[in-house]
């Protein structure tokens, strides 16, 4: 582990868990802490009515001869067992003995669970917190072949939601920690984050960077989308990085830094506006081939290995269709594409298909073309 230890927040909504370093913030054990504070806030209420109620009954018993003050102060004395002595001549008043014997059996026993909530309050959060934090951490380091998304705003957040979509697994980086509450409430699918800064070498070791597949910085200040895809980028040499970029300008440093795809939120939102204008349907498909929840339809990059049982064989006799029923859109190779390949297309091995199809389809066809069969 790097030195400083950055403050983990895990949220496994799957499973429910959300922990974060230095306080416990547990949604699998939300249901546990909300629990203790519960508990807690009974037992508040119920010492506070035990001295109400005590103090009520001095008073009344005293017949207006006692203060309030000290009848309350008898009442903590009493419940509290500290030995001050009476201050209240309860021996010469009838039916203050009897009351103080009652009060003090009742007083001492809200007294102790009041305590005892107070110590699971204290205790047992901090023992929860040290062994959840132990435990993801673990887990933390366990992942791999996993994607980083450096920036959970507006942007991050689209990204998050089409990786989980994909079924991929994720670590968010953030250093803002009130933007986990809208996220916890946004997803239901499992991830985990970070709450660190992003272009801190430490904080990407710790997401786990040298493993992974993938690296998405979506920062709002293009220097710190150029300093997260250096860093990343010496940190990882195989790493896929794709970066935002607000000013055309850095669009060329970006690529010096490493970063493979670099995407302008207003460049690929003024595109989108013209292309509503001139291809409406076009886009309405597009739109509801991502947003259909049913169907699940979704494109998908395919790269062929060297031992793919595709290799050497045509369009026809590959058996796409076959195993997976994923529809090719277009085969990569060597920085050419051929788009809708022909039946007598031949596949070798490290072109990159391009496939259309539901969710199941193509994660089908990912197992054939990688002989996973």
């Amino acid at each position: 582990m790097n030195g400083r230890r950055n403050k983990i927040l895990v949220h496994l909504f799957g499973g429910g868990d959300t922990v974060r370093a230095g306080r416990l913030h547990y949604s699998g054990h939300v249901a546990d802490e909300v629990q203790v504070r519960s508990r807690l806030a009974f037992a508040g209420l119920a010492l506070v009515v035990v001295c109400a109620i005590g103090t009520a009954g001095y008073y009344s018993i005293g017949q207006g001869q006692w203060s309030l003050e000290d009848c309350l102060y008898m009442v903590l004395i009493t419940i509290t067992s500290v030995g001050y002595g009476e201050v209240l001549p309860v021996a010469a008043q009838e039916g203050a003995r009897a009351f103080t014997m009652v009060l003090l059996v009742g007083g001492m026993g809200v007294s102790f669970y009041f305590l005892s909530a107070l110590t699971a309050f204290i205790i047992e959060g901090d023992l929860r917190e040290a062994l959840w934090r132990r435990r993801t951490t673990m887990r933390l380091f366990d992942m791999e072949k996993h994607y980083i998304v450096c920036g959970a705003g507006r942007t991050g957040r689209y990204v998050v939601d089409e990786l989980l979509r994909a079924g991929r697994k994720v670590v968010i980086i953030e250093r803002d920690p009130r933007r986990f509450d809208a996220i916890r409430k946004e997803y239901g699918e499992s991830f985990i984050a970070l709450e660190g800064d992003a272009t801190d070498d430490g904080v990407l070791r710790d997401a786990g960077v040298e493993r992974a597949a993938g690296l998405v910085t979506a920062l709002q200040l293009d220097q710190d989308n150029l300093f997260v895809a250096l860093s990343a980028r010496q940190l990882n040499k195989s790493l896929r990085i794709v970066s935002r970029a607000n000013a055309d300008r850095v669009t060329p440093k970006l690529k010096q830094a490493g970063a493979d795809a670099i995407v302008s939120p207003t460049h690929i939102g003024g595109r989108r506006m013209a292309h509503e204008l001139l291809r409406p349907n076009v886009v309405g498909f597009l739109d509801f081939m991502v947003r259909d929840k049913q169907r699940n339809l979704d494109i998908e990059d395919v790269p062929i290995p060297e031992d793919s049982p595709v290799v050497g064989r045509t369009l026809a006799k590959s058996r796409i269709r076959e195993k997976s029923s994923a529809l090719v859109l277009a085969v990569l190779s060597k920085g050419d594409a051929t788009y809708n390949p022909r039946p007598d297309f031949r596949f070798e091995a490290g072109m990159t298909m391009v496939c259309l199809g539901e969710r199941e389809q193509l994660d089908r066809l990912v197992r054939y073309v990688r002989n996973e069969e």
